[in-house]
């Protein structure tokens, strides 16, 4: 019996702890549906103009971010060694931190605004075995690699923000994200207001204006007394050169894990486009549905890694575990709860994305499915970023390579097309890259060897 209260105490919620980690958690959350709104819009406002438009955004979507975001991860390097820094009571190389950080965000987003419309013509047949389909994707992805820099730049000023605590910041921009997005989208995918109809162009527009409106707030926060008398961004040039090689050698890791995952997940999208443009369709509001749904758990996986961060520094591990044991306590029960929407409401929740009977009978229990993985994805999401946040990332990469490569896609090709599973068959395959990465997740987090790297 004593065994068993032990076992049970050990999945309650501990108030103080639980806390903290809300405290810096709920912002986070709410300042990264902003990046997934951007998406979420599009899909919602793309549905109204049939299921083409839906898929071509969502497919290109998928491909934009299999590259943009990864390259971001830059911003994960940031926020490690900041918050480090930040523990260690050493402020004003978090301010360096920032400023190596945005030279590499610029240098990396040059290319793809000098380049964007070649670009996005090579990819374009990539997309999808509908030609239609492939042209609108194409344009899609012009105009958003327009605004490449601006994404990456925001996820660099993120890292910084959440680094120090302060995420906060990270909310406030993505209130202006959300609602300039919007009003744009309203604007310029149907042309109200006497703007031109641009349809999918527009929404891409959109994204591309938003992102970097929000980012502008990012850079005016910096120049604020408080940050630029305790934090001297922008300040010792010379100093710049010696934190990129720190950044990278943490970030590296976590670009390559982003090109595994969105490149898998681009792949996916590959095999549901052999099954039809309507389990397409579907398949973009459901990618839709779970990028909004997996916000809570990342933002706690961000306080999480803050604080892990934090508490390493100032040389206090054992704290630094308990704050990420809380964190995933928090994020599973919360992601169950979501979990339980989609198995109870699959289609009221399509029917905020589409009215077309096909696209939604497709997705409804696909949708279910995927319910059932929600509390899988919080414990894996927050323990991820805790590691990363402790400096482990060549680790999180690694198990993210085995398990896209070894079971997610060949489990999605075998259920979805070998075995004629359609979309409920490759979606399948979601389901059990969450179980695993769960575990592995899980495991080397109970290890504790993270708790001995030195930054």
């Amino acid at each position: 019996m004593r065994t068993i209260n032990i076992s049970w105490r050990s999945f309650a919620i501990h108030p103080a702890l639980a806390r903290t980690v809300i405290r810096l958690g709920y912002p986070v959350s709410l300042g990264m549906i902003s990046i997934t709104l951007l998406g979420v819009v599009d899909t919602a406002m793309l549905g109204h103009l049939g299921p083409t438009p839906l898929a071509a955004a969502g497919i290109a979507a998928v491909g934009y971010f299999a590259i943009i975001f990864s390259l971001a991860g830059i911003g994960i390097g940031v926020q490690t060694i900041v918050s480090r820094r930040f523990g260690e009571g050493r402020t004003p190389e978090c301010g360096t931190v920032l400023s190596s950080g945005v030279a590499l965000a610029v240098l990396f987003g040059i290319p793809f605004v000098l380049l964007s419309a070649p670009l996005a013509r090579s990819i374009a047949p990539a997309l999808s075995h509908d030609p239609r389909v492939a042209a609108l994707g194409g344009i899609y992805l012009h105009y958003r690699f327009i605004g490449a820099g601006f994404l990456i730049l925001n996820m660099v000023y993120r890292g910084f923000y959440n680094g120090i605590g302060d995420t906060k910041r990270q909310l406030h921009s993505a209130i202006i994200i959300t609602v300039v997005n919007i009003g744009l989208d309203y604007l310029l995918i149907f042309g109200h207001g006497g703007f031109p109809k641009l349809g999918i162009a527009g929404a891409a527009i959109a994204s591309t204006i938003a992102t970097g409106i929000g980012t502008v707030y990012f850079v005016a926060v910096s120049l604020f007394p408080r940050y630029r008398h305790q934090f001297a961004p922008y300040h010792h040039i010379r100093k710049w050169p010696r934190q990129i090689a720190p950044i990278l050698h943490l970030s590296g890791p976590v670009m390559a894990q982003r090109i595994i995952s969105n490149g898998s997940f681009f792949a996916f999208f590959s095999i549901v486009s052999r099954i039809g443009t309507l389990a397409l369709a579907a398949s973009n509001v459901i990618r839709s549905v779970l990028g909004l749904s997996i916000m809570p758990a990342i933002g706690i996986g961000v306080a999480a890694a803050t604080l892990i961060g934090q508490h390493l520094g100032a040389t206090r591990p054992n704290e630094a575990e308990a704050y990420g044991w809380e964190a995933a306590k928090l994020a599973s029960y919360l992601m169950a709860g979501i979990g339980l929407v989609f198995i109870a409401f699959p289609r009221e929740i399509f029917a905020i994305y589409t009215d077309n009977p096909a696209v939604i009978a497709l997705g409804r229990m696909p949708l279910i499915l995927l319910g059932a993985t929600q509390i899988l994805d919080g414990m894996a999401i927050v323990l991820s970023q805790g590691l990363q946040g402790a400096g482990n990332t060549r680790y999180v990469m690694g198990i993210e390579l085995l398990v896209c490569g070894l079971i997610y896609l060949p489990t999605a090709y075998l259920f979805g097309i070998q075995l004629h599973g359609g979309i409920i068959g490759a979606w399948a395959g979601e389901f059990v890259y969450w179980l695993a990465f769960a575990l592995f997740m899980a495991l080397k987090f109970k290890q504790g060897a993270w708790k001995k790297i030195q930054l």
